[in-house]
Order: structure tokens, then sequence, then C-alpha cells
């Protein structure tokens, strides 16, 4: 395979939340590469939910799709080491006062250790987590949205800003914008109706979209 996704929880479990798990097994023979969860992510979405009444049937869904094989458990002795040095760094980059900012937990940074290691040119991290988003795409905007949300002043190590600048990152509304138009999403709905549907349904259950996004998309539509 010389094409793979990874995907983090947070991406999953608004798939799950939004009946839209379905639509990976047409949307990866599409794509013809590999999607990837690594055993963080497994722990997270499957081992742990399974454990609660509240979560379990969304978990044995997801659980179906790694033993059918749409989903591939990556798992890897040096894929640990380079998830601790990732978390080491990025919640040591900014501080409230002199106390470091928690930013990543093991899924997020196994996903983006897993990253490096798939000797692949078309790769890239599915995230619905806006936090890991940012710190990948604009870092300082990160710094400033959290000095907004904590009402006090951020201090960075800008030096450790490169370790996240590599990563190719998307959301969920990419994957369900791909596949309502490969026709693998059919809605009883006009297609800016259906759009709206979907990408609405995301934002109210876990992908950080906007409401300007939102309506680039449909205009895309």
């Amino acid at each position: 395979m010389n094409k793979a996704l990874i995907f983090d929880s947070s991406s999953i479990i608004t798939l799950a939340l939004n009946d839209l798990l379905y639509i990976l097994e047409p949307l990866k023979k599409k794509f013809g590469g590999e999607f990837y969860i690594t055993e963080d992510v497994k722990r997270e979405i499957i081992d742990k939910p399974l454990r609660e009444r509240r979560f379990m049937l969304e978990s044995l869904f997801i659980k179906k799709l790694l033993e059918k094989g749409t989903l591939t458990l990556f798992s890897n002795i040096s894929l640990n080491k380079e998830k601790e040095n990732i978390m080491l760094i990025a919640n040591h980059t900014f501080r409230a006062g002199q106390e470091d900012i928690r930013l990543l937990h093991d899924g997020e940074a196994s996903c983006l250790a897993l990253y490096p290691l798939l000797d692949i040119d078309k790769k890239a991290i599915i995230v619905d987590e806006r936090t890991t988003r940012i710190l990948c795409e604009a870092p300082e905007n990160l710094r400033k949205l959290l000095e907004t949300k904590l009402h006090t002043k951020i201090d960075s190590s800008p030096k450790n800003y490169p370790m996240f600048r590599d990563f190719q990152v998307l959301r969920s509304s990419e994957l369900v914008f791909m596949a309502y138009k490969l026709g693998i999403i059919d809605l009883p709905a006009k297609k800016v109706e259906a759009m709206e549907a979907l990408l609405y349904g995301l934002k109210f259950k876990g992908c950080t979209i906007s409401i300007r996004e939102i309506d680039e998309e449909i205009g895309m539509a």
C-alpha cells in the first residue's frame, strides 16, 4: 500500500455518534490504502468503552471494523518511544505561569508518532480534536486560543513548533464530504440540504468545524 490514513479516537467517535461508521469500508476501497489505528487509540475507542454500558454499542461496531480489516491495528515497539518524545515536547510547549499545559494524550501522540514511521508519501492523520490539529497547522494560533480560553497570559517555546510542522491533518468532515461526493452517503434531500445536515451533525457531535468552514464546504458540493 502506498497510501495511508491514521485515525485518532476523536474522528472515529464522531463518525460513530453520527451513525456514519459504515462509510469507512467503501471509502477504503476507493482510497486504495490502509486505515490505521494505534494500540492507544484502540484502548480509547474499543477496550475502555466495552466496559461501560453507555458506550458499549458504539465500541462493538468499531470492533467489527477492526475484525473485518477495514481498520488495521499498527503495533511497533519504536512507536511507544517516539510517542513519549512527542508528548514530552508538546506538553512542555505552552505554559500558564510556571505550569506546563498538557496538550496531548496517548491517543493523539501515538498517531503523530506513527506518521513518520510510515515510509509512504500519501498519508494523513484524521483528527477532530481541535488542539492537536491547530498545534500542527498553526501553533502560534493555539497559544492565542489558549490565552482566550484560560483568560491568562500563555508563554510558549517556539523552538518546539517545527516538531509538529510536517504533519498532514484532516478531519472527519473531509471524509464525509468525499463519501457524499462518491455516492456512499445517500440522503433523501437536495445536495445543499444533505451537506448541511451532515456537516452540522458532525459539528454538534465531535468535529471542530466552524460555520464559515461549513459554508465553504457546502459551496464546494
